[in-house]
């Protein structure tokens, strides 16, 4: 992720050119935003790093907007003493909860209508065996739904049943990463 400019060289070149790249965006009228995802595995001092560089601006704009996606874990992270100056940058801060029962088929159904299924493929009975086993997480959901489709297609069926779902989770707490 170079944004098309040179990235070898000191510290001090890269950041000056990273800036004068942030400058001519704001000059253009573009906004730059730097989405960094499973960031609650930054270590302190790239966090530190990312601070200095949202001290980039013009006048009263900011010329970076940095947007940290992660696990809970990335709240504990920017909570610790030795951040606190990262912390006090922080604008807005949201997270998501774990989607209940009626959520999680909302999801599934959701998921599936986007890629172009025209009818629910997932029986509510399924969706909830998929809502309790995941713990309402998307990811969890996304894992076994991904997998109980694999299993549908295998066994030649149109719709995911509970039986389905239970055997993709028997078979993930006995060889996959699911717990027992």
């Amino acid at each position: 992720m170079s944004l098309n400019q040179p990235f070898d060289g000191p510290f001090s070149s890269l950041y000056f050119r990273f800036q004068q790249y942030l400058q001519a965006q704001h000059a253009n009228g573009r906004r730059t935003v730097l989405i960094i995802d499973e960031a609650q595995n930054l270590q302190p001092d790239a966090l530190e790093a990312l601070r200095m560089l949202s001290n980039i601006n013009a006048d009263k704009d900011q010329l970076l907007q940095l947007v940290l996606v992660g696990q809970p874990q990335l709240k504990d992270l920017l909570c610790s003493p030795h951040l606190v100056q990262f912390a006090q940058r922080i604008s807005a801060d949201f997270h998501l909860k774990a989607l209940n029962l009626a959520e999680v088929a909302q999801y599934i159904d959701f998921r599936l209508s986007a890629v172009g299924a025209r009818l629910p493929l997932f029986s509510r009975e399924a969706c909830d065996v998929v809502a309790h086993a995941s713990s309402g997480i998307p990811r969890s959901i996304n894992i076994l739904c991904d997998t109980a489709l694999v299993y549908g297609f295998a066994n030649q069926t149109n719709r995911i049943t509970r039986e389905i779902v239970d055997e993709v989770i028997e078979h993930k707490k006995t060889f996959g990463v699911f717990a027992r």
